[in-house]
């Protein structure tokens, strides 16, 4: 009997030891699973988001990351949106409720949740800080299914949220989110153009229109309370060199009904 206690008192730490080093793994796991849930999803600079329309036309945020794209698997790579609609992407870790970014071999770019919002912290004291909003899983899932970025349907929604007159005509014409056409002319897709990511014109917004015949057509738009105007351009470069434009004459008039 007295062997059989003793083997009890031994054995009754090492449960407990054993229990604790348990929970203690399952707690560490919960720990990593709400970070990276926390961090999951797609965040739009919200510089961007809560202004799209500067100076009548499209802009993207100065110097830095318009759009963010985090994995629920914090392992897989971390896509980045710059300005100039350029993607790249990097590995990450979380740790003690921060992001952080392995830009390369030596740099590091860190990010945290704060109200809601990711912000993302500068890389020195160059830069400054950037708060990002996290898109909700409608307009995620509209993106996914057109194949393209969030960033590219909230552009869009400039115009396909409402539905337009051209003039007179009482014929309606609309934009979707995805980039179709109906109603205007013979056009039947557009994509408007950022930073000059397409065709760059002079102090104005492009859109490109392909046709129903498969011809292509830039003009400049212009974005103004319950009106979106389109323009001829006028090229300004030469032959060879990267076309340039200004604005030309009025050839629509969009008005919101």
């Amino acid at each position: 009997m007295k062997k059989l206690k003793l083997s009890s008192f031994f054995f009754t730490p090492i449960i407990v030891m054993t229990l604790m080093i348990t929970s203690c793994k399952d707690s560490e796991k919960k720990t990593i699973t709400t970070q990276s849930n926390a961090f999951a999803g797609t965040w739009v600079a919200k510089d961007f988001s809560d202004n799209m329309i500067v100076n009548k036309g499209i802009e993207t945020v100065k110097n830095g990351v318009t759009e963010i794209t985090i994995p629920k698997k914090i392992t897989d790579s971390i896509s980045f949106l710059n300005e100039d609609l350029e993607s790249a992407k990097y590995s990450a870790t979380i740790k003690n409720d921060t992001l952080i970014n392995h830009l390369d071999e030596t740099n590091i770019q860190k990010a945290i949740i704060k109200n809601g919002n990711l912000i993302l912290l500068p890389l020195d004291d160059r830069y400054h800080s950037q708060e990002y909003t996290k898109a909700d899983a409608s307009l995620v899932k509209k993106a996914k299914d057109a194949n393209v970025s969030v960033f590219r349907i909230l552009i869009n929604k400039t115009l396909s949220d409402n539905t337009y007159t051209n003039g007179s005509s009482k014929n309606k014409i609309k934009f979707s989110e995805d980039g179709n056409v109906a109603g205007l002319a013979n056009f039947k897709n557009y994509y408007i153009s950022v930073n000059g990511d397409a065709a760059n014109i002079e102090n104005m917004t492009a859109i490109n229109f392909t046709t129903v015949d498969r011809s292509s057509k830039n003009l400049g738009i212009e974005f103004k309370k319950d009106i979106v105007n389109l323009y001829d351009l006028i090229l300004l470069t030469k032959s060879g060199e990267k076309p340039y434009y200004k604005k030309g004459k009025l050839l629509y008039s969009l008005m919101a009904i």
